[in-house]
């Protein structure tokens, strides 16, 4: 997998500017493999509740809950038939 590139011919400018930019490639995959969690005992995947698009559940609201919770055995009034 590894590829030889000849760099003999690049000016000090152009190897500090490749060198900047594959250690700010590097640096971006550690950050970003950092952010995944490990796999739990039990086989589930944990999430980085800091990454936006971690799958966050809302949690319902008054209206939601009042409508729907005798549905689901939540006290309150019984379903009129």
């Amino acid at each position: 997998m590894s590829r030889t590139i000849d760099l003999s011919d690049f000016s000090d400018e152009e190897l500090t500017s490749l060198i900047d930019d594959a250690t700010a490639l590097r640096k971006a995959r550690r950050e970003s493999r950092d952010r995944e969690r490990a796999m739990g005992a039990d086989g589930s995947k944990g999430q980085d509740v800091r990454d936006p698009d971690h799958g966050a559940i809302t949690t319902p609201t008054p209206r939601e809950v009042k409508e729907e919770g005798p549905a689901h055995g939540a006290p309150g009034k019984a379903p009129s038939a």
